[in-house]
């Protein structure tokens, strides 16, 4: 974790929940920021000599549990890059409902496209875990893109990742089953923990069960109805945050039914 001095502008209107302030760096070292930078897959192929230029140019914080990144509607001033937490994307509904678009895992970049767009970001960004935030301006961005045309290759991919997303969620919330849905997340869990994929396997489930929910579009208690169903089928258990893998191919061919893969990156 980095050790930043952070200079807070207040921000305007009530909100519902912790909002983010502006800030400013003053103390984060360079080669710091820059190593964590080296991390999301945005400046992966970046030369260290542009690297180290995006650095300078951007400023960090320390982000809460619960603290709002940036609430749809609000000018997209800023490209944020999460260096360490998960923060979650989502649209929240008349009755309060939120549809969850993505829970960003750090490292990684997201809301490129609303920079680059109608200039405002279409969904609330959300910290659902401590983590650290590091933001460049829209404006020293658009200048790098002009000067240095491997930062507009890195751009493109990024971008094209977050559509390649939004195509898979419209895809699995139309064209698959809850059950689906819940396999495809449970069996990218196990696959994110790195154990071999046997039966009796067990993986600590990372996120809470509402916001699993949410991820794979539907209710919390029809998560849990869902649960008792696969575990009914002989694909899988969940107790509490602890899942237990009890048929392999049965819980793979379910996600395979959902190429999309909840919550995996």
């Amino acid at each position: 974790m980095f050790t930043t001095a952070l200079t807070a502008v207040k921000c305007r209107g009530p909100v519902a929940r912790r909002r983010l302030k502006i800030w400013e760096n003053t103390a984060v070292k360079p080669e710091e920021l820059s190593a964590a930078l080296r991390r999301l897959p945005l400046f992966t192929t970046l030369p260290a000599p542009l690297l180290a230029e995006v650095a300078a140019l951007c400023g960090v914080r320390a982000l809460a549990r619960g603290e709002l990144v940036f609430s749809e509607g609000d000018a997209a001033s800023f490209l944020p890059m999460l260096i360490d937490g998960q923060v979650k994307l989502y649209r929240a509904g008349p009755d309060g409902r939120e549809q969850v678009l993505h829970l960003v895992r750090a490292p990684a970049s997201f809301a490129e496209a609303a920079v680059f767009g109608p200039g405002i970001f279409p969904a609330t960004a959300q910290a659902v875990a401590p983590g650290q935030l590091a933001m460049l301006p829209r404006a020293s961005l658009v200048d790098l893109l002009a000067r240095r045309p491997q930062m507009v290759l890195a751009l493109l991919a990024s971008m094209s990742f977050w559509l390649r997303r939004l195509v898979d969620l419209v895809e699995g919330l139309s064209l698959h089953t809850v059950e689906e849905r819940v396999g495809a997340y449970l069996w990218s869990a196990f696959v994110r923990s790195g154990r071999p994929l046997l039966p009796g396997a067990q993986v600590r489930l990372e996120d809470p069960k509402h916001l699993i929910a949410a991820l794979c579009g539907t209710a919390p208690e029809v998560l849990s109805r869902t649960f008792r169903k696969l575990e009914a089928d002989g694909a899988v258990r969940v107790d509490g945050p602890v899942a237990t893998m009890l048929d392999p191919e049965r819980l793979q061919a379910l996600a395979s039914a959902n190429a999309t893969l909840p919550a995996s990156g």
